[in-house]
C-alpha cells in the first residue's frame, strides 16, 4: 500500500500537525505500507509555507509566500517514485493536499488569489498514480470513514493482493477463481464467466498472456461496488447450499435479511454476518472457503479476524 506519510506515520504536514485515523491504524497489521511525503522529498521543510495548485495554461504547483514554482521539481519526483514502485495493491492518500489530494484539492486562478476556482483538483502524486495505476483502489482518509466506500476499498485491496501472490501457475489461478467465485459473481456475473473462460483457454495461450488477461479482467469488473441486486444473487446462490436443511422460520429470517439489504436497511457486512453462522452450523466446506463471506481482515475495517482461505502474507 502506498500511503501519505502524514497519515499517522510522521509529522510532515506543512504546519507540522499530526493527522490520525483509527481505520488506518487498524490496517497496520495487515499491510506493508510504502509511505511518502512528496513535499518533503523535494526539499520543502516542516513547517513550511503552504503550496497550492494554480490553473494557468497548465496546472502549476507554486508556493505563494516565496514565489517558487516547484512544478517541474514535483513532476520529476513523481515520475521517479512511481517508476520504482513494484507489487503495489492500492493507495491511501491525504485529502485536499496539493500533492496527494484525490479530486478534493483547491485550485486557484493565481498564486495570490483569495478564493479558489474550485475544490475538486487532484494533486500531482495522485494524478501521476491514477495515470500509471489506473485500475488500482484509491481512497483518502475521509473516504475510509464511509462504510460503503471502505467496504469496497478493502475488498478490492485484499482481493488484488491475494491474486498478486498467486500468479505462479494455472492451478493457483484456478484456486483463486474457486474461492472468489461468489464474490466475483456479486461484482459482475458476466465478468466472472469471462474469467472462467480465460482460465479454460490456458492450453491454447501462453501462461503470461493468461495472467495479464485474468488480472486485467479482475480489476476491471471490480472497479465499481456490487449492485445490491448482484450481491443478493450471489448470496441466494450460497443460500441454496443449505436452505433445504433449515426450518421455515429460520429460512424466512435469512430471506428477510436479504430483502432488508436490498432496500438499503442493512449493510453488506451485516448481511454477510447473518449468513456465516449457518454455513458453519451445516459445515458447508465450499462456502467456508468463499471470500464473499471473508473478503478482508475484519480488524482492517471493523471487527474480528481474518479467514484462513485468503492467504495474504507479507
Amino acid at each position: 500500500m502506498v500511503i501519505s506519510k502524514c497519515l499517522g506515520f510522521e509529522r510532515c504536514r506543512y504546519d507540522g500537525k499530526e493527522v490520525t485515523s483509527d481505520i488506518i491504524e487498524n490496517f497496520r497489521p495487515f499491510a506493508e505500507f510504502i509511505t511518502v511525503c512528496p513535499e518533503c522529498e523535494i526539499g520543502l521543510g516542516v513547517p513550511r509555507d503552504p503550496i497550492r495548485l494554480v490553473n494557468g495554461r497548465t496546472i502549476r504547483l507554486v508556493q505563494p509566500a516565496t514565489g517558487l514554482d516547484i512544478t517541474e521539481k514535483m513532476q520529476g519526483f513523481v515520475t521517479d517514485f512511481l517508476g520504482k514502485l513494484q507489487n503495489v495493491d492500492g493507495f491511501i492518500l491525504k485529502s485536499k493536499s496539493p500533492s496527494c489530494g484525490l479530486r478534493t484539492t483547491k485550485v486557484f486562478a493565481t498564486a495570490d488569489a483569495q478564493e479558489p476556482l474550485h475544490k475538486h483538483g487532484t494533486g500531482f502524486l495522485a494524478k501521476g498514480s491514477l495515470d500509471r495505476f489506473t485500475n488500482l483502489p484509491y481512497a483518502d482518509e475521509v473516504d475510509l470513514m464511509d462504510p460503503e466506500i471502505r467496504e469496497h476499498f478493502l475488498t478490492r485491496i485484499f482481493m488484488y493482493a491475494d491474486l498478486r501472490l498467486h500468479l505462479s501457475s494455472i492451478q493457483e489461478l484456478m484456486d483463486f477463481q474457486s474461492r472468489n467465485k461468489l464474490l466475483l459473481m456479486a461484482y459482475d456475473q458476466r465478468g466472472a464467466k469471462v474469467l472462467g473462460r480465460i482460465l479454460a483457454d490456458h492450453k491454447q495461450r501462453p501462461f503470461a498472456e493468461i495472467v495479464r488477461a485474468y488480472t486485467r479482467t479482475v480489476q476491471e469488473i471490480t472497479l465499481v461496488p456490487p449492485s445490491r441486486g448482484n450481491a443478493i444473487n450471489a448470496f441466494m446462490h450460497a443460500f441454496g447450499y443449505f436452505s433445504h436443511k433449515m426450518g421455515s422460520d429460520k429460512k424466512q429470517y435469512l430471506l428477510d435479511r436479504m430483502e432488508a439489504y436490498r432496500k438499503g436497511v442493512l449493510t453488506l457486512q451485516e448481511l454477510r454476518k447473518s449468513m456465516i453462522p449457518w454455513i458453519f452450523e451445516f459445515s458447508i466446506a465450499y462456502l467456508e472457503d468463499q471470500t464473499l463471506f471473508y473478503p478482508y481482515p475484519e480488524n482492517a475495517g471493523i471487527a474480528d479476524q481474518y479467514k484462513k482461505n485468503v492467504n495474504i502474507q507479507h
